[in-house]
């Protein structure tokens, strides 16, 4: 089975799971997560253009990047990359299995982390993702920077989901539809910005290895940032 009609299935599965759980619980949260991944494949041209991890080919690889289609195994993906784990962790919090905390975040990301890991592989073993999985500086694999940051923005897209589900559904829609696209431009874009700027300008190594620093610590700035707003979600049993 192609990587294409894998990800086409689980994205009709998601659909599938979460037109039943608006059935019965009466909340469109998560079939709004899953749009939500959808939007946020508009944001995959220009990180496509970002992270070619490609110190030769400067402006004129990134022209050529943006002149490409989208491939349609990505647009499948978008729907549930991002969203499918904070969505799962959402249903265990439901469930009364999951409980916000900062400790409990670090443990959700490291768990997210794994998982867009194994994402990450198995889109580059069938040249699914735009990552070309060339070595970073301190011999750091570019598929574990791009998991880090891809952890980050489900981490984030959970902390959404935790604020907004009880919204009326207008709000909620406006609030969680944007939200993974808005979350990866933030992410990939400011967060990775020190990275990408020397490898769009083919700078030299050693200024590579400082953008490579500095994204990676703010990255973990991040995800500190975004664990300690989960210790302040109300667990579900206080309500």
């Amino acid at each position: 089975m192609s990587m294409q009609v894998a990800a086409f299935l689980l994205l009709a599965l998601c659909f599938g799971a979460a037109g039943y759980l608006l059935w019965r619980d009466r909340t469109p949260v998560y079939l709004f997560g899953v749009c939500s991944g959808l939007v946020g494949a508009l944001a995959v041209p220009l990180l496509q253009g970002l992270y070619s991890f490609d110190l030769t080919d400067g402006l004129t690889g990134l022209r050529a990047i943006f002149g490409q289609p989208l491939p349609a195994g990505v647009l499948f993906a978008s729907g549930w990359l991002h969203p499918l784990p904070a969505l799962l962790v959402f249903f265990l919090y439901q469930t009364r299995w999951w409980f916000p905390g900062y400790l409990t975040g670090v443990l959700t990301f490291l768990v997210f982390l794994l998982y867009h890991l194994l994402v990450e592989a198995l889109g580059l073993r069938s040249s699914t993702w735009f990552f070309r999985g060339a070595a970073l500086p301190l011999n750091m694999p570019s598929v574990l920077l791009s998991a880090m940051m891809a952890a980050l923005v489900s981490l984030a897209l959970l902390y959404v989901i935790l604020n907004v589900y009880r919204y009326p559904w207008p709000s909620m829609l406006l609030a969680l539809l944007p939200a993974t696209l808005v979350l990866s431009l933030l992410i990939y874009g400011l967060l990775g910005a020190p990275l990408w700027l020397p490898l769009l300008l083919a700078a030299e190594r050693w200024a590579l290895l400082i953008g490579l620093l500095c994204s990676v610590g703010l990255i973990i700035w991040a995800i500190h940032i975004v664990t300690v707003g989960l210790r302040g979600v109300e667990p579900l049993h206080s309500r």
